[in-house]
């Protein structure tokens, strides 16, 4: 890769006010209490608590991604081809925040009492649509973060104050375990935690957060692109804008990382809390959920600080690069995870999650700032502003990613031979091990083959600048 050092100069006029920023970054939460509170606490809720199959509640879990996916990319063009009086993304915002505020408690309200056939039923009929919600709100956000500015370095600064807020709610979701193990949820007749119980309550309050911050960015954030151009463009198809997308090559291998990235960390995710409870801490749920606390917290403040030097980075050697260095950085990671998860010091697994923050901090980070650069490529090439369709292959691909390591990871816990059923706390240690093997190597295969892809982006700094000037020239300053 050749150097692509410059100045992080930003020019007055494309500089996001630090209002707008803000914003737009807190906005964010509420994907996080949607998906990632989901995704934390499904297998405590449905598979210790109610004792539904880890490989069933895979399957569910597997189903909400495969329809995300198909509604994301009806949703970006629905949101590229909107003309409102308020924009094409503010609206959304706003109707979707609200709707995912409102339905989100309800996935929470099923009883063990119920057969388990109801209760999958009731998986399956309210996290579709939670999802459906979600990706009203999501795909207009994520879209209006790409045209927030034209500047290279801007646009990674507006993703790091997002990246900050997205550590905040990683924090509340790294205690949900703790919380919702609490005394004043337990059993009342065997006074044991009761993870479901204590869920069925906290949700109503991540329900009213997810609201009051997911409609901030549709009420204080302006959409740059709109006036000046996207809202004299026509409208486009969505076959054609999914065709064009599809073979825009600096996206494609952008994805390509991307994914890598991803399917690496979530086909095993799911037996990292496995590991924690019955590993570590030998089958104790309520001790686990405190150190899965602390390990979030003690993860916030190194995770928020990788921010700002992840954006130095980016400055400095140009966003092709700063990921390449995140990616090494999973790799010491997932080598300390071997020798820092054990019985004997519980609290230690909380140093290799240090450096995970970080990794995680980064690619949240320069992945949407690159698309926003990406965007400003099509424009050149096709004369369209598309960013809902970036946006919506993105999350399509991402989702049909977690689609299948979604499934896969509940295949994964089964094939270990783990059985809460058959062992309770005391599983057998070679189960164990299989677990924490398969948690640690599985990802660092893929990410040596995500490295490789990275080697062939192209849009270093001095490209995009090229571009943007070449569209200045043509359509004007916006």
């Amino acid at each position: 890769m050749s150097q692509e050092k410059h100045k992080p100069v930003v020019a007055p006029e494309d500089r996001v006010p630090v209002g707008q920023k803000v914003a737009y970054g807190a906005g964010c939460m509420t994907g996080q209490f949607v998906t990632g509170v989901t995704l934390q606490m499904f297998n405590p809720v449905f598979n210790i608590m109610m004792g539904i199959s880890p490989a069933v509640i895979g399957g569910v879990l597997m189903f909400y991604r495969l329809w995300d996916s198909v509604t994301d990319v009806v949703m970006g063009n629905i949101s590229d081809n909107a003309r409102t009086r308020w924009g094409r993304r503010r609206p959304f915002i706003i109707i979707g925040s609200v709707l995912a505020g409102f339905i989100l408690p309800w996935v929470w309200q099923a009883s063990r009492d119920w057969s388990d056939t109801t209760i999958i039923a009731y998986m399956i009929v309210t996290g579709v649509l939670l999802y459906t919600a979600s990706t009203i709100w999501g795909m207009p956000y994520y879209s209006l973060g790409m045209e927030l500015t034209p500047d290279y370095n801007e646009r990674t600064r507006v993703t790091a104050v997002r990246a900050v807020f997205e550590k905040l709610a990683g924090l509340f979701a790294g205690w949900m375990l703790a919380l919702t193990s609490m005394q004043i949820f337990a059993d009342p007749v065997t006074g044991e935690p009761d993870v479901a119980r204590g869920m069925s309550y906290i949700s109503i309050f991540i329900g009213v957060c997810a609201i009051l911050f997911g409609i901030l960015p549709g009420l204080f954030v302006k959409e740059r692109y709109y006036q000046k151009d996207a809202a004299k463009q026509k409208k486009i198809g969505l076959v054609h804008s999914m065709k064009v997308t599809l073979t825009c090559k600096p996206f494609m291998v952008l994805m390509s990382v991307y994914l890598l990235q991803v399917i690496g960390s979530s086909m095993v995710g799911a037996l990292g809390m496995y590991l924690n409870i019955y590993y570590v801490n030998s089958g104790d749920i309520q001790t686990a959920g405190i150190i899965q606390g602390w390990k979030s917290t003690a993860t916030l403040i190194p995770g928020i600080l990788s921010v700002p030097f992840w954006a130095w980075v980016s400055e400095k050697l140009g966003k092709r690069h700063a990921l390449a260095l995140t990616i090494l950085l999973g790799f010491i990671a997932n080598i300390l995870i071997y020798f820092c998860y054990t019985p004997e010091h519980p609290y230690l697994q909380i140093v290799p999650h240090v450096f995970l923050s970080a990794f995680g901090s980064a690619i949240w980070m320069l992945i949407p700032s690159m698309q926003a650069d990406i965007a400003d490529y099509d424009e050149l090439n096709t004369g369209e502003r598309r960013e809902g369709s970036f946006s919506s292959i993105s999350s399509w691909f991402f989702k049909l990613a977690m689609t299948l390591t979604t499934g896969v990871s509940g295949v994964i816990i089964t094939l270990t031979g783990f059985d809460v059923v058959k062992y309770g706390k005391a599983q057998p240690p070679e189960v164990l091990q299989r677990m924490l093997e398969w948690y640690v190597f599985m990802p660092m295969v893929l990410w040596v083959i995500a490295l490789f892809m990275l080697s062939r982006y192209k849009l270093t700094h001095g490209k995009v600048m090229e571009i943007r000037t070449q569209l200045e020239a043509r359509r004007g300053v916006v």
